[in-house]
């Protein structure tokens, strides 16, 4: 068994800019003078992520690309100045964040390594849980906390492998498809056999909710898409996508998500 713990971080997060109760406030206002899906075919904001946002299911600020986006819809200045500083892209809010970035001494992609750092953890305390309560054994073959790609073999399971990639967050749906195409193809590089699943797991919802729609339907193994929250350290949901796999098959390590929920105390 393999023993990790985490480590919250002690820093501001430099996207606590970001007030969320306003954001939904002023998506209320929006939606006052249309419906979601109209505002949706207006703005280019995939409706899924819309719904995220006006229900607080999201795990930080949305992209200024997403803001840039909504603005489109609103027609009063006043409303327009609101919707960046809510978000955390008016002047004063850029400023703050700068300041926070520097009190704490910290690069300004700290935030995506910090992260980065808690996504690592909650696979490790996921996959911890995992063996204890099913009797499944797992070594982490490659992959390290600072790294991007993982491979995990698996013995007395029904999945011999799983390949995951981390992906930070990317604000263009062209860079979008291009990192999913190249993903897939680094998997099928590592020639592996066996009952195989390979996990694209990101911290933005933005980012899910698109990559959600491009299904590797030719692919010889289980395919998925992950949120991961960063607040909680946890994996909030897996979205499975359609491969060369019938649907039926049994999916290996179904609602892997519950395994990472921090234990309280």
């Amino acid at each position: 068994m393999n023993d990790f713990s985490s480590n919250p971080s002690t820093l501001i997060d430099p996207d606590s800019v970001f007030d969320q109760n306003k954001f939904i406030n002023i998506l209320r206002k929006i939606l006052q003078g249309t419906t979601q899906l109209e505002l949706s075919k207006i703005t280019g904001v995939n409706n899924a992520t819309i719904s995220r946002m006006i229900n607080g299911n999201t795990t930080g600020r949305p992209y200024k690309s997403t803001i840039d986006k909504l603005a489109k819809a609103i027609n009063d200045p006043e409303l327009l100045a609101d919707l960046y500083d809510a978000a955390g892209y008016s002047e004063s809010k850029i400023k703050r964040r700068a300041q926070i970035i520097c009190d704490n001494g910290i690069s300004p992609d700290a935030s995506n390594e910090l992260i980065h750092g808690k996504f690592f953890s909650s696979l490790m305390r996921g996959l911890s849980l995992l063996t204890d309560l099913n009797g499944i054994e797992w070594k982490l073959r490659k992959g390290t906390p600072n790294s991007s790609n993982y491979l995990i073999e698996f013995a007395e399971s029904n999945l011999d492998y799983w390949y995951i990639r981390y992906i930070d967050r990317i604000t263009s749906n062209k860079e979008r498809a291009e990192t999913l195409m190249n993903i897939y193809g680094d998997f099928a590089k590592q020639n592996l056999n066996g009952f195989i699943k390979v996990s694209c797991v990101t911290p933005s919802y933005e980012d899910f909710d698109y990559f959600t729609t491009i299904c590797p339907h030719r692919l010889d193994a289980v395919a998925s898409i992950i949120l991961f929250d960063s607040k909680l350290e946890s994996f909030k949901q897996e979205t499975l996508l359609d491969t060369a796999l019938p649907v039926k098959e049994n999916v290996p390590i179904e609602d892997f998500c519950s395994y990472t929920q921090p234990i309280l105390l």
